[in-house]
């Protein structure tokens, strides 16, 4: 604790402390002066916070962190300057208390001046205002300066109300060495001479906006511009990257700005939007007028770069300017209704993509997983939601830790899920009508949950929020049980909530969701029924029924045996079943035999999946293939004649798809649409058992490293280099590792480098996988994403699970320090998750125990999210593992039986 604590400001146990500013006060503007000094890694300013007094008080509460405040004054509407001596730190909550010489009395407009200085932060650490490297005009290594101030990074730049209620108005002004761009929020209303080697930049006033929204960056800057939208859209770049490689983020950001205002119906306020992508960033930020970037989003050259990656940059760019409307121009009123930004940008990101790229079929993009990669949205909301250690889209959060921690697939994905279901169940027009509603109630202000859910009533005639918000309010979603009855012709539907772990408790499973059945016949689709009580009874055609047709609503269904027999035989008859029905059997089935609550069992899914050797359907394949990376995941420490009969297995179920493909598999011509890349792309990054892939992927690795680097194609480069690094024969000293990272350390291209990145991890021998750990957390990975993209490789082998393990337990103090919010979480998670094994999981388990107290709180969703996962695929092994076996076995694909 620094200075004088007081202890009014609350207590100092994180259980008891209240985080939230008190309502005496309610900031109005601020003008806000910032000098930082990049090669010293330090910043000093100024800022006047201009108030209303809405209670009488005799203090004022900001938020601060890591912030020297050198000087406080008060200034009082009379014109009357007091210094204020000292102010109160409160280092847990992340406060000052400034005390004020006399009660002010309601009504009253102050002003409260002060001056302070900070430091800039590592661009790992991804919040307040960081600074990271890149290479100059003149060759030479430079600092580069950006802010990130969501979630709570704000209050490390400048004292603040830090909270997205209290919305104020921003004039801003920088000032930076003469040959440096600044950028801010707004355009540039003056820019000054001050001294022979420095230059005042000041920026226009903001409209009000939440304090999280402000940005700012210094640096050699060049930029790319479309015109296509009727204000400038511009993307930066430092020097050491091609600015025309931004051409095709600069595109699509203009065509999403012109979609998302017709879609939302009001104009975008700002006189320009800049989009810059900013060295050694993870991710993508929304800042209001100033989105900032990793440079692999917006400056990789399209050509070199898989069509999924495209694709990828496409969207967090089209994400990221949706928030320019939710998010920025409305706000949550607090961070519990956080998914009303995240899952709607996800929203208007894949409707935008259905009017922009139509042939990419966007809500097919959102329903499928994708193998060796995060699962996209539907399958990662399902997944992660089915977890003991999930949490209500609207959560109670109070502290900076707890905010870091949720945003996360229930934020995002469920949340975009439930938009998507209340817009098919309304109509996407008057769907649309109610967003437009609720942004044109809520301009420039703030806005609850409850609030979209009025707007969307007041246009549709319903209760929307007696229909949905059970959905965001409550954790988890149901499994429909199904039992037929012949004679009837009905189904009778049990609904319970679904755990993948395995078996529910009485008190997890009292809620009672709207479900509606989308109920899909010979005859059709039945929009209608809805099974709102514990169990119903529904007519049906017994010939044929698939409930959730388009995969559209949020919850599994557990056919009987016959029915999951019946429906493999139906695969492709007539057209019945769409290639989003076929995804969500697949799914749903996977899910029902790993939680074991039926008669449901692996070798029913392996049955099952035998029907899909004719598939022809990209988004199908790809969850086929997450469906057996999920199996193979779980049986990785099983015996080596299990995972070889796995593996054959996997080889057998490709074999007719890649021996139609035959060369084509790894030969791109022009024209080739996104699908038939990215299909072609996903088959040989799963096909490592067959064997023409290996050495196909050996011989094009050799070209490669000797010099033609056009011979592997940017659709499968990463899976070249992770099929001949995760080649179990590779030695401690093996020359293609070495020569893997010596492309990483020479190559200008970014798709090359990412791909290298994320192949290292796959290199299985023991001094291979300490030398890529080492390697991650060395200064030549430089962002957080990187990293994990690193360990999230590691996690996929056993010698590399066990590596992760021993790291985080042996660098447990370094790594609470370092690491926290969501980019640490996932790195934790990544040291747990590959486990299968009982005593394995009781040895993490032990250590977090013994670990209480010492840091376990800043990843504790993450950790209780990771450990109910092993504890899913521990049950389902020990469960499954003989019937597996046998399974294997009287099919053939166990070797000594050949």
């Amino acid at each position: 604790m620094r200075d004088n604590y007081n202890p009014s400001i609350g207590q100092s146990s994180p259980e008891n402390a209240d985080y939230r500013l008190p309502k005496n006060v309610k900031p109005t503007h601020y003008d806000l002066h910032l000098e930082p000094d990049l090669e010293n890694g330090s910043f000093g300013g100024s800022v006047v916070i201009h108030f209303d007094v809405l209670q009488d008080t005799k203090f004022i509460l900001l938020n601060s962190d890591e912030i020297k405040i050198l000087t406080t004054v008060l200034v009082q509407s009379s014109g009357k300057s007091t210094k204020i001596e000292s102010v109160h730190y409160h280092e847990l909550q992340q406060t000052i208390m400034i005390p004020l010489p006399e009660s002010i009395p309601a009504g009253s407009k102050i002003r409260i001046r002060q001056t302070f200085k900070g430091r800039l932060n590592s661009s790992k650490k991804m919040s307040g205002f960081n600074r990271s490297r890149y290479i100059g005009r003149d060759g030479k290594p430079k600092w580069f300066g950006s802010t990130q101030g969501q979630p709570t990074g704000i209050r490390q730049i400048f004292p603040c109300a830090d909270e997205p209620g209290l919305k104020a108005t921003f004039s801003s002004a920088l000032i930076v060495d003469q040959g440096l761009t600044a950028l801010s929020n707004m355009d540039i209303a003056s820019e000054e001479k001050i001294s022979s080697d420095k230059k005042k930049v000041v920026f226009n006033k903001t409209p009000l906006m939440s304090t999280y929204l402000v940005a700012f960056v210094v640096g050699e800057l060049n930029y790319i511009e479309s015109n296509d939208y009727r204000v400038p859209v511009r993307i930066y770049a430092t020097p050491d990257r091609d600015i025309k490689q931004g051409a095709f983020c600069v595109d699509v950001g203009a065509r999403a700005m012109i979609s998302h205002e017709k879609t939302f119906g009001s104009p975008y306020p700002l006189p320009k939007l800049d989009m810059v992508a900013v060295p050694g960033h993870a991710g993508a930020m929304e800042n209001w007028g100033c989105v900032i970037y990793g440079e692999q989003y917006l400056v990789s050259d399209e050509s070199d770069a898989s069509a999924k990656d495209n694709l990828s940059k496409a969207y967090v760019v089209t994400h990221e300017l949706a928030h320019q409307w939710f998010g920025n121009i409305v706000t949550p009123s607090w961070w519990d209704s956080i998914w009303l930004n995240e899952s709607f940008a996800d929203w208007a990101t894949y409707n935008a993509a259905t009017h922009i790229w139509p042939e990419w079929e966007p809500w097919s993009e959102f329903v499928a997983g994708h193998p060796n990669g995060a699962l996209n949205a539907y399958q990662s909301a399902l997944a992660l939601d089915s977890n003991r250690g999930s949490h209500p889209i609207e959560v109670p959060v109070n502290t900076p830790s707890q905010i870091s921690q949720i945003f996360d697939s229930i934020t995002y994905a469920k949340g975009c899920t439930i938009l998507r279901m209340i817009s098919e169940l309304l109509g996407v027009e008057v769907f649309i009508e109610g967003v437009r509603l609720h942004l044109k109630r809520h301009a420039f202000g703030n806005a609850t949950t409850n609030d979209l859910w009025d707007s969307l009533g007041t246009v549709s005639g319903q209760d929307v929020q007696k229909i949905i918000s059970i959905w965001t309010q409550k954790v988890g979603y149901p499994v429909l049980s199904i039992t037929e009855d012949e004679k009837s012709k009905t189904i009778e539907i049990l609904q319970h909530r679904f755990l993948q772990s395995g078996k529910v408790p009485p008190e997890a499973d009292r809620v009672l969701y709207p479900v509606y059945l989308k109920t899909k016949t010979q005859q059709g689709i039945d929009q209608k029924s809805q099974l709102s009580s514990r169990e119903d009874t529904f007519p049906v055609d017994l010939e044929f029924y698939k409930l959730n047709a388009g995969q559209t609503g949020l919850y599994r269904v557990s056919y009987p045996l016959s029915r999951w027999k019946n429906l493999g035989q139906q695969l492709y008859s007539s057209g019945l079943l769409s290639p989003n029905d076929r995804v969500g059997l697949i799914s749903d089935l996977r899910a029902v035999a790993t939680a074991g609550q039926t008669e449901i069992h692996t070798s029913h899914l392996f049955a099952f999946l035998s029907h899909f050797k004719n598939e022809g359907n990209y988004f199908v394949w790809r969850q086929i293939l997450v469906c057996l990376q999920d199996i193979c995941g779980a049986w990785l420490f099983e015996d080596s004649s299990t995972l070889a009969a796995l593996k054959r297995f996997q080889a057998d179920l490709m074999s007719k798809v890649l021996g139609d493909l035959g060369q084509d598999l790894w030969s791109f011509k022009p024209g080739e649409s996104y699908k038939e890349q990215s299909f072609k792309a996903v088959l040989f990054g799963n096909a490592a058992g067959y064997e023409i892939v290996k050495l196909t992927a050996s011989y094009l690795f050799d070209q490669f490293m000797d010099g033609d680097t056009k011979a592997v194609n940017p659709n499968i480069r990463k899976a070249v280099f992770r099929i001949v690094l995760s080649d179990p024969k590779l030695s401690d000293n093996d020359d293609n590792y070495n020569k893997l990272l010596h492309v990483f350390r020479t190559t200008s291209s970014l798709g090359t480098r990412s791909d290298v990145i994320k192949a290292l991890g796959h290199a299985t021998c023991p001094t291979l996988v300490q030398k890529t750990l080492d390697f991650a957390n060395s200064t030549e990975v430089r962002t957080t994403t990187d990293r994990n993209a690193i360990f999230s490789a590691l996690s996929g082998h056993q010698n590399g699970i066990d590596a992760l393990w021993k790291y985080l337990t042996g660098n447990w103090d370094e790594i609470v320090g370092e690491r926290g919010g969501i980019m640490g979480g996932r790195f934790v998670g990544f040291c747990v998750q590959g486990f299968t094994r009982e005593g394995q999981l009781r040895e993490v388990e032990a250590f977090l125990k013994r670990q209480k107290g010492n840091g376990v709180e800043k990843f504790e969703k993450f950790l209780e999210q990771s450990l109910d996962a092993v504890r899913a695929k521990v049950g389902w092994v020990e469960r499954d593992r003989k019937e597996v076996r046998d399974w294997l076995r009287a099919n053939g694909y166990y070797e000594d039986d050949s």
